[in-house]
Formats: C-alpha cells, structure tokens, sequence
C-alpha cells in the first residue's frame, strides 16, 4: 500500500509533543485551568495511549507497545478511568497524574514509529478490510465502521491532533505562546 502521506503525518505528529514541552516547567505541564480538567501531560499520555491501544488491538491484532515494551514502568498511571487511557478520570485523578514528560515523549515516538512500520508492510487489500468501531456509533453516528487505513488515520493522526491542539490552548492559557509559528 502506498502511505507516504499517512506515514509522514504519523511521524510529525508522532514527535511533534517535543516541541510543545521543552520549554515548559513540571508545575506548566501539570497545571489546570479552572474551567478544563486537563493538563498538558495527561493530554499527551490519554492521546498516544489511546492512539496505541486502539490501532494495536483493533487494527494490528497484537499487544500495544505499552504492553509489548513495558511502558508501564516509565509511564506509571495508577488510576486509569473505564478505559486504560483515562477516559472519565475526574479533575483530582487527573491533577494526580505525574510523568517524565522525556518518557512521555519517547513513547509518542515509540507508538508512532509501530504504526509506520505497519503502515509499510500493509497491502492495499488488507488496508481496505474494515474495522469495527461499535464504542463510536452513540457519539459519532455512521463512524462504527471503517477501513484499516481510516481507522489508523483517524486515531494516529485525528485523535492526537486534537489532543495537541489541546496542549496548545493549555499553553495559552498560561500566557505562553501555543504553536511554534
């Protein structure tokens, strides 16, 4: 299957966290503002966890890198919600997650760097077989099925980049300039 566009978007987004982070504090990526729940770490890890779980388990059919690679010793998350990438985790519980935002990051890059070298190996048949999404149907209707590529597309590059966008508007939020442009 030919996926340069999918693959080089999967690899921008995939390390774009590094430029988001590095000129912020541990109070910066751990901060709330009053009326969003999120912080700019939990963020990053709910999106890659998500993008990571998701496209391993339902489009490659195999362990997530999380898993595979033992992530969960530098990434340690005590409580993650219904989901194990912190879906209805409250303010408090996500005000308590705390990790080395060089891990965070290094995972980021990780999960993406999988899903490239999947992307690669995938012939168009198999890019076209359809992926089941039934969690979709109530909150985006007519999106609970899709093809592999779309479901890669949509979790590796979508779902992270509202995530990022969200980093963004936190980082606005403090004062601090969102996007490097």
């Amino acid at each position: 299957m030919s996926t340069n566009a999918l693959t080089k978007n999967v690899e921008f987004w995939h390390w774009y966290p590094e430029v988001l982070v590095r000129d912020l504090t541990p109070e910066q990526l751990r901060w709330q503002p009053e009326q969003h729940d999120s912080t700019i770490v939990f963020a990053l890890w709910h999106a890659y966890r998500a993008c990571d779980e998701l496209i391993h388990g339902l489009v490659m059919r195999r362990p997530s890198v999380f898993a595979s690679e033992e992530w969960a010793a530098r990434l340690p998350v005590e409580k993650t919600g219904v989901t194990p990438f912190g879906n209805g985790l409250s303010r408090e519980e996500i005000a308590a997650i705390e990790l080395p935002v060089d891990d965070l990051c290094a995972y980021a890059k990780a999960v993406g760097a999988h899903i490239i070298s999947y992307m690669e190996s995938m012939s168009d048949d198999e890019a076209a077989e359809e992926v089941l999404l039934p969690f979709f149907s109530q909150a985006y209707p007519g999106f609970d099925r899709m093809s592999r590529a779309d479901t890669i597309g949509t979790f590796a590059i979508g779902h992270v980049c509202e995530h990022l966008g969200e980093v963004q508007f936190i980082r606005g939020m403090m004062g601090l300039k969102g996007a490097p442009l």
